[in-house]
Formats: structure tokens, C-alpha cells, sequence
């Protein structure tokens, strides 16, 4: 397959996967929980979703056009709590932005919790970049391998 179709196939691909992630199917709405200061632990209960930003999809009853979504509860390091819920729309794709309560204290070990999970957070996607960058030396190196095994004439645009 020479370098235009992989290029065009790789775009298609990624618009289809984009698409699919960011359209809640029929019945169902999307709702991303943030905090702020980031670094909340987001309970749907008693049960632990995960560490702030968490997405979750609901689904609907298929009766009516909106969704209540059950009580989360945002909760830093330092205890500090906020509860929510909201109401959406089917289809929907919301975020939700959980602020800490003003008056709770321990403020500064939260502020400390969200430095270091911001900065774990910076140090992952530049993991993730170099590890991309490395990926596409890799195909390169062995996409221009294989041509020049092959006796054909390498030009820049067939392997980068």
C-alpha cells in the first residue's frame, strides 16, 4: 500500500473511532466529571469511579427525552465534600465542573494533591508523545528498510 492510502485509510479510521467515542448512542447521555482543585475521587455511592476528570454514559428508561443522573460525590485528600446530580438531555455530552466547598478546611493538601496530579498528568502525555514519536521512527526505519530491500528508490514522503 504506498503512503497516500495509508495516510487517507489512518484519517478515515480515526474520524469513524472519533465520532463513535464522542456520539452517545440512541437513549444515552455522557456526563464528564471534573473537579476543581483537580484531584477529586469521584463515589457514585459507595462505589469508587475513579479520580477526577471520570466520564460516565447513562442510559435512559426509553420513555423520556431526559435523564436524571444518581447523586456522585466529590471528595479531596483532605475530606473536603461536594455532592451532584444533574439532569440530561438523551444524546447529551456535558461536563460538570465539582468545586470544592470554599469554607472546608485542608485547602492547602488539596492544592498540593491537584499540583501533583496535574504534573502526573503532564508527565503521561509526554510518555505518550515520545512514545508516538518512537513508534513512527520505528515504521519509518522498517518501511525504508523494506524498499530499499526491494531495490526500489526512497523519497522522503514514502516513509514519513
Amino acid at each position: 500500500m504506498n503512503r497516500p492510502t495509508v495516510r487517507t485509510a489512518s484519517l478515515v479510521l480515526l474520524a469513524c473511532l472519533g465520532a463513535c467515542a464522542a456520539t452517545p448512542p440512541a437513549n444515552q447521555a455522557m456526563l464528564t466529571y471534573e473537579t476543581k482543585p483537580v484531584g477529586a475521587q469521584i463515589f457514585e455511592g459507595a462505589k469508587l469511579l475513579g479520580t477526577a476528570p471520570v466520564t460516565r454514559t447513562y442510559v435512559g428508561d426509553g420513555k423520556s427525552s431526559q435523564i436524571t443522573t444518581p447523586d456522585v460525590t466529590a471528595v479531596w485528600p483532605s475530606g473536603a465534600k461536594t455532592d451532584f446530580f444533574t439532569i440530561l438531555d438523551v444524546g447529551a455530552d456535558r461536563v460538570a465542573t465539582l468545586e470544592r466547598p470554599a469554607g472546608a478546611p485542608g485547602l492547602e493538601k488539596d492544592l498540593e494533591n491537584a499540583r501533583a496530579v496535574e504534573s502526573a498528568r503532564l508527565q503521561e502525555e509526554r510518555r505518550v508523545k515520545e512514545q508516538l514519536a518512537h513508534d513512527i521512527a520505528r515504521a519509518s526505519d522498517r518501511c525504508k528498510a523494506q524498499l530499499e530491500k526491494t531495490g526500489a528508490t526512497v523519497t522522503a514522503d514514502q516513509c514519513n
